[in-house]
């Protein structure tokens, strides 16, 4: 563990130099540099359903927005990385709008999810970013009635996939859920995900 990092949180699971576990709270207090939110291609920020998502827009989420908007039109299954105006004192350096949403409301689809992982991540080690909170996309940004299972399964083998292939700079991603249940599927499925791919027999 690097200098000036946290404990590692109980429950976590290593995969080499990154530490990953989900928790139920709030996005903008999780002391990493980098959020993660929804977008469309548009490059409006949809909405999370987690506390601190509420404040965004008094934290300088407006700012945010107009920065991403000048990029737009986005492809969907892309990542962008804009500034963070507003939320440096919440320790965050960069937000990355993950483009899930076609339109504004309209719900996320499985195999787009699967691509702004990847974008995300590649992201995130362009901007030399060290730790990451990320929403249950498709799920936390969606309208709560979605079925969470292909979702957390796409974002755990992608996100496990990249890190083995690529050993990104990250030492710490934090998947941010609305609901314990969302929290133990995605801790289950990163277990079941280690054991598999990750441990090799002797």
């Amino acid at each position: 563990m690097e200098p000036g990092l946290p404990p590692e949180p109980v429950g976590a699971i290593r995969f080499g130099r990154t530490v990953v576990f989900a928790v139920v709270g709030d996005l903008l207090d999780q002391g990493a540099e980098g959020v993660v939110f929804p977008a469309n291609r548009r490059g409006v920020m949809g909405a999370v359903s987690t506390p601190g998502v509420v404040g965004r827009r008094p934290l300088g989420g407006s700012a945010i927005e107009r920065e991403a908007m000048t990029q737009a039109p986005l492809e969907l299954g892309t990542a962008i990385v804009t500034g963070a105006a507003g939320l440096e004192s919440r320790g965050v350096r960069h937000v990355v709008h993950a483009v899930v949403h076609r339109a504004l409301g309209e719900p996320a689809r499985v195999e787009d999810v699967r691509r702004a992982v990847v974008a995300t991540l590649n992201a995130c080690d362009r901007a030399r970013l060290k730790t990451l909170a990320l929403p249950l996309l498709g799920v936390d940004s969606g309208s709560g009635l979605t079925d969470p299972e292909p979702f957390v399964d796409a974002l755990v083998e992608e996100t496990v996939a990249a890190v083995r292939r690529s050993s990104p700079r990250l030492d710490r991603i934090t998947v941010v859920c609305r609901f314990q249940d969302h929290v133990d599927a995605t801790m289950t499925a990163f277990a079941r995900a280690r054991e598999r791919t990750w441990i090799r027999p002797h």
